[in-house]
């Protein structure tokens, strides 16, 4: 950790940092908040204009709020902290200038990031009592041991706020929380700007940024292509032919109010799934199939003690897939923008049924072959038809996923394993943990976490976040089968 000292000869070595103006002050949660320009302001201080693509409006409309969390020995290193990432967020929103701003519509139904001359993005800095680092990293850095989420994040920027973008929304923030030592950085964009692969690139001009500034390396490249989505926007259609987007549908009425729990499994039990759900006749299959696939097994087993479904029925399963490594030519995965596409069991020519998932006579390779089937079934034609296919819709953002819609016993997974966010150093250490921090839960969502740092218990194994009925979660954890491959770890969010 650097010395204020030091901190100072960084400061004039990279410039004078400009004056920001304190908007709010809260003492009894010794929370500060301030509205930051992009540095240097000056050059700056133009309306850009930064049109999403059809793949940006039909995710989620809210908030992704992701934690660094970071141990902090010294607390005489909080100003040095909190002077590098105020300084780092704004040299990174210099380049990354999409971050800046609010989403706004025009008469066509189009909508933008649109970035104005005063345009400025919330940095809060908070100052909590506890709970302390030694305790968070006692509790394996479950997001239920950081206590209340509203002190973590920024009120109207969180999962559970409904953000369309007819509101305006502004696309980021950033919040610094101090508590015993350590800190949480904790990053808000809203989900139109970026997947969390999007997320990591921006993470990482951060880190570059804090580390150039303290270490006195040369600040993180950018390439203007990296936030260039024309890509993914559909030529325009002629306003005969364009049609108003189908209804959306409601949450699934039953649903029943779920938890998002955290598991440990380590390599050695991820090595014998795969070994397991390895096909005799032949065929690859990975580590993320056969982790999927028992994890498929597992919910579905249990859940079907609870909504007591038609066993004969098709059994649900979704994955959101990155699609930069499949595209032709690829995309850089340092892309500030979403390239996501759904690997969908309906689509499937043989689907299988609940009663094969949960039946022990099913081995897992078919279980595993069927999900890898499925995720070789998306490509870059199958993306191309798709977007070819929502072309004619008048507001693409009324296509919105809403996972809560397809009904209880369904499967929706997502992938973060390659979101190396702990893997960058900011020049005062790396993360410890990556969370997600949640004031809601999605009943049928999946999460494979990113790794945390080398050198933990953890390398090598993997983390996930399992959804399941709050009510019933002995089940689930009396489950024998789940306590020999997976340890419990903690809550992550509850509903409500």
């Amino acid at each position: 950790m650097l010395s204020p000292l030091r901190w100072g000869v960084c400061s004039l070595r990279a410039g004078r940092l400009p004056s920001i103006r304190r908007v709010s002050h809260s003492a009894p949660s010794r929370r500060e908040t301030e509205h930051i320009f992009p540095l240097p302001h000056r050059q700056l201080a133009v309306e850009e204009r930064f049109p999403l693509s059809t793949l940006d409006l039909i995710i989620t409309q809210n908030y992704s709020t992701w934690a660094l969390i970071f141990k902090l020995d010294q607390p005489s290193d909080i100003p040095v902290v909190t002077q590098t990432l105020r300084y780092a967020v704004q040299a990174t929103l210099a380049q990354c200038r999409h971050m800046v701003g609010t989403i706004e519509g025009n008469a066509q139904g189009d909508f933008s990031i649109v970035k104005k001359p005063d345009s400025t993005v919330p940095f809060v800095v908070n100052h909590l009592d506890g709970p302390s680092y030694a305790e968070i990293e006692q509790a394996n850095f479950a997001s239920a041991s950081l206590g209340d989420p509203a002190q973590f994040t920024i009120p109207g920027m969180t999962m559970a706020c409904h953000c369309p973008p007819n509101a305006s929304p502004r696309i980021s923030g950033y919040q610094l929380t101090f508590i015993p030592g350590g800190f949480v950085f904790t990053v808000h964009k809203h989900h139109f700007a970026m997947d969390v692969t999007g997320t990591t690139s921006l993470i990482h001009q951060i880190a570059g940024h804090s580390h150039a500034l303290l270490r006195g390396t040369p600040p993180p490249e950018w390439n203007e292509a990296w936030m260039d989505r024309a890509r993914f926007i559909s030529p325009p259609v002629a306003e005969a032919d364009r049609v108003a987007a189908p209804p959306a549908a409601p949450r699934h009425p039953d649903w029943l109010p779920c938890s998002w729990l955290l598991f440990h499994i380590p390599q050695g039990q991820l090595d014998a799934l795969k070994r397991q759900a390895s096909p005799t006749t032949g065929g690859w299959i990975s580590t993320y199939d056969a982790l999927t696939a028992f994890l498929w097994r597992v919910l579905s087993r249990n859940r079907a003690q609870i909504y007591r479904p038609d066993l004969s029925a098709p059994a649900v399963f979704l994955e959101s897939i990155n699609m930069r490594r499949r595209l032709n030519p690829p995309l850089s995965m340092r892309y500030q923008g979403n390239v996501l596409s759904g690997g969908l069991s309906f689509l499937h020519p043989r689907p299988l049924t609940l009663g094969q998932v949960i039946s022990p006579e099913t081995p897992l390779a078919v279980l595993a072959t069927f999900i890898r089937e499925i995720t070789q079934s998306v490509t870059p034609q199958s993306l191309e038809a798709t977007l070819a296919a929502m072309a004619p819709i008048r507001d693409k953002s009324a296509l919105n996923v809403r996972l809560d819609s397809v009904p209880p016993m369904s499967l929706a997974v997502t992938d973060w394993r390659d979101a190396n966010m702990c893997a960058v150093d900011f020049g005062f250490g790396r993360p410890a943990a990556a969370r997600q921090i949640a004031d809601t839960v999605v009943e049928n969502m999946m999460m494979i976490y990113p790794r945390r740092s080398a050198g933990t218990e953890e390398e090598g194994g993997l983390e996930v976040v399992l959804p399941f009925e709050t009510d019933h979660v002995g089940l689930l954890l009396a489950d024998e089968e789940m306590g020999r491959v997976a340890s419990f770890r903690g809550v992550e969010a509850r509903a409500g």
